[in-house]
């Protein structure tokens, strides 16, 4: 059952996607058995590149709401651990030797994959179902003007292949 998106919410949606993309992108070069520096070069490029300024904007916009709407204080915590997890991973993943990198990397991407499902299903269903017109109007202004950018199809070692 696909969801419907407030126009409010459909670039973090569509990063989202992208997001997703990346999780997929992981688990077939884990399937392969492929090594573990270019899937490794993959998540901390993407997170250069895209993750990091994702949560940056999430957090800057959707943290001062929760502060107006109660209901979403529990999930806009969720969603800070959940940064921070990530977080975590992605410092593992550029410390660890390499032989621990693949079960690092495994977590990554189930971890990634989870937490875009949660924000999509419970988060977002939340925010539209509570905002005001008024508020998700604010929203909408803060991240229409967020640039999509394909990272996988800009990705150079297309090592999922």
């Amino acid at each position: 059952m696909a969801l419907h998106r407030d126009q409010a919410l459909q670039p973090l949606s569509r990063q989202h996607h992208q997001g997703l993309l990346v999780s997929l992108l992981l688990s077939k070069g884990l399937k392969k058995q492929l090594a573990t520096k270019p899937m490794r070069d993959f998540i901390l490029q993407f997170w250069q590149d895209d993750l990091l300024k994702h949560f940056e904007t999430e957090e800057q916009e959707l943290v001062p709401i929760s502060k107006t709407y109660a209901t979403l204080e529990p999930l806009i915590t969720r969603m800070l651990l959940e940064h921070q997890q990530i977080l975590l991973i992605i410092n593992r993943i550029n410390n660890e030797a390499r032989a621990e990198q693949l079960d690092t990397i495994k977590e990554f991407a189930d971890k990634l994959e989870q937490h875009i499902r949660f924000e999509e299903r419970e988060l977002f269903e939340q925010i539209q179902q509570t905002l005001s017109a008024a508020d998700l109007e604010k929203l909408h202004h803060a991240f229409h003007s967020m640039v999509e950018k394909d990272f996988c199809d800009r990705y150079p070692n297309k090592f999922w292949e």
